[in-house]
């Protein structure tokens, strides 16, 4: 026969007393966090998965911040080229033009001068426009000033700069060279399409340039006739002509000028078209952020549903467990009382 004495139940007991309340403890961490697990040693295959999860929606959630940031940058850039194109250029300059060139219309020349001149410095505004305090038409250099500017010659005409270059600038200069670089300059961010890099260089369809020159719009350099591609600068030089028109009767200070006039008009037809072309490329552009915006809200509202079941318990199978171990730690306590009380009357005895 084995004895056993009161020592060994002692043990016995303070054993599984401790593992229950430990057991308790446990359930009432996870009824009151509602977690499946809180370290990674608890669940080494959950907590890799989850590790997982919050890294793509870390990510993920970056992207769609930068593509968000980017929506309303584009919104900026679209409102201000759909005012320099329908109502500064199209509705108020083409017409302003189209007044002056017609002989019928013709004594009008000399205020419609200034109309045009109003107009071009209207324009230069609107494409100074900010975004915060960044310049959304300044490409790469957003944050060092407005990019465009109207200066005066010495004989008091006026000329376009962009970040301070001349954008009338001929074809191999060394100025034109520059601004043929600030058209192309990038600046990639992150929104989703798989950002790679293949030999050290950014693979640019895996991201999108978010820099936007505001010369890629307004056009620059001259043509074979040596006259502006810029609309800015054939609304200047409009300008300029029916200036010198004669205040009474309206006519021409030269036959040249009255040649230059004709021609500069379609000239400027040119200039608003490619407006519109980009304004459409802008407006597709937009249009492309939107619709990435919805898939990766989609893609972070998923993500979060799979952490959700990976790290989130049952809420009702965690109080069930919980009930479970207090009963249990309960029971242990009724035990304990039967058990102390039983050693007692055995020492007195």
């Amino acid at each position: 026969m084995i004895r056993i004495t009161t020592n060994g139940t002692l043990i016995n007991y303070k054993s599984s007393l401790s593992r229950s309340s430990y057991n308790l403890s446990k359930a009432r961490e996870k009824v009151l966090t509602q977690r499946n697990f809180n370290t990674y040693a608890e669940d080494p295959a959950a907590a890799t998965q989850a590790f997982k999860l919050r890294r793509s929606f870390s990510l993920t959630n970056d992207q769609l911040t930068n593509t968000k940031t980017l929506i309303k940058k584009y919104q900026a850039a679209y409102s201000a080229l759909s005012t320099v194109k329908s109502d500064l250029a199209e509705q108020s300059s083409k017409v302003s033009t189209l007044s002056a060139i017609n002989a019928a219309t013709g004594s009008g020349r000399q205020p419609l001068a200034e109309v045009l001149q109003s107009n071009a410095e209207s324009i230069v505004q609107t494409m100074n426009s900010q975004y915060g305090t960044s310049f959304i038409f300044a490409g790469n250099d957003a944050l060092n000033g407005a990019p465009f500017a109207l200066e005066t010659n010495s004989d008091g005409t006026k000329y376009l700069t962009y970040r301070g270059i001349a954008v009338d600038s001929a074809e191999g200069s060394d100025d034109f060279t520059a601004l043929e670089t600030m058209n192309n300059e990038t600046s990639y961010v992150d929104v989703g399409s798989g950002l790679t890099e293949v030999n050290g260089s950014l693979v640019s369809s895996s991201a999108f340039n978010s820099a936007i020159s505001g010369i890629e719009y307004l056009g620059y350099g001259v043509d074979d006739d040596g006259d502006p591609k810029n609309v800015v600068s054939i609304i200047n030089q409009l300008s300029e002509i029916f200036s010198r028109c004669d205040t009474d009767s309206g006519d021409y200070a030269s036959d040249e000028d009255a040649e230059d006039a004709d021609l500069l008009a379609g000239k400027l037809d040119d200039a608003l078209n490619t407006i519109t072309n980009k304004w459409t490329e802008l407006s597709g552009e937009s249009s492309y952020l939107k619709s990435n915006e919805t898939r990766l809200t989609s893609t972070s509202d998923d993500l979060n549903s799979q952490i959700l079941d990976v790290e989130q318990a049952d809420f009702a199978d965690a109080f069930t467990d919980f009930s479970w171990a207090q009963y249990c730690y309960n029971a242990a306590l009724k035990v304990g009382n039967s058990i102390l009380s039983q050693s007692l009357i055995d020492y007195m005895s």
